[in-house]
């Protein structure tokens, strides 16, 4: 039985690889291919690497097509709002997960999972019905029109809030399919994290240095952290988990900002 790993180059996505590794084969992939193998190399072992950027549909069902046995895939390849414009955040962080698991889903047995890695800051969206549909189906071909009619897509800091907002409603929306099969589905939303990508957003943006502060742990998550709750939500003993989020940030959320006054619409005629 295979487990995979995108975005294993670095940060979480090469802690979760450490994690997985000695539960047998082992497949990790990232659009960095240097990074990735120097990850696999320090693992050792029955450890595959393969390019893989989850914008690239064909790259992904390279990946696949050297799977059998599908224990689990976990999605941490992301870009932050710092990082892109708004729709390739989406093109990224929701519809490059949804084209992984569509993937997948032919490999699915009794006990595969599948785990999108989320964000705190998708709970600061909020609720609304209509919307909420919209994210759920992120490979329609009218996605980002649809999605236009409720905020401005362009605006790349509530792209990534929505973006992780959307992989919360996505395993939600797709956990039925996926139970009939035998299979779980889920995602994690880590905090603040002690990572490459999240240093350099902190040191332009000196917001993050005060949420970490008055959060109630008053400190950063580590990948391995994330990594360690990835791993127990992809083993036998979280059976029963399937369709919800793990928040695992240290209490930040409840600390977060709110960004959304008067931002989200409500688009004509629904």
């Amino acid at each position: 039985m295979t487990n995979v790993v995108i975005g294993a180059a670095s940060g979480m996505g090469a802690a979760v690889a450490r994690q997985l590794a000695p539960r047998g084969p082992l497949l990790v992939a990232d659009w960095n291919l240097e990074g990735v193998q120097q990850v696999a190399s320090e693992l050792g072992g029955d450890v595959e690497t393969l390019l893989c950027d989850v914008t690239n549909q064909s790259q992904i069902d390279e990946l696949f097509s050297k799977v059998k046995d599908l224990a689990a895939v976990v999605v941490t390849a992301g870009v932050s709002g710092g990082q892109a414009p708004g729709r390739k955040i989406f093109e990224v962080n929701l519809i490059g997960m949804a084209r992984v698991f569509r993937a997948a889903e032919p490999l699915l047995r009794p006990g595969s999972v599948g785990i999108g890695v989320a964000s705190q800051s998708g709970y600061l969206v909020p609720e609304n019905a209509e919307l909420f549909a919209v994210l759920e189906d992120p490979l329609a071909p009218d996605f980002f029109d649809k999605l236009s009619g409720f905020f401005d897509v362009d605006d790349s800091s509530l792209a990534y809030q929505m973006s992780k907002r959307g992989v919360h409603r996505l395993v939600r929306h797709k956990a039925a399919e996926w139970g009939a099969l035998g299979a779980r589905i889920m995602s994690v939303s880590p905090g603040i994290n002690d990572t490459p990508m999240n240093r350099a957003l902190e040191a332009n943006q000196p917001v993050m240095a005060d949420i970490i502060r008055s959060s109630p742990l008053g400190r950063r998550g580590t990948p391995e952290e994330i990594a360690n709750v990835i791993s127990f939500v992809t083993s036998d003993a979280a059976s029963l988990l399937t369709g919800s989020d793990v928040l695992a940030d240290g209490g930040m959320v409840s600390v977060l900002p709110p960004t959304w006054g008067g931002k989200l619409r409500v688009p004509a005629g629904s």
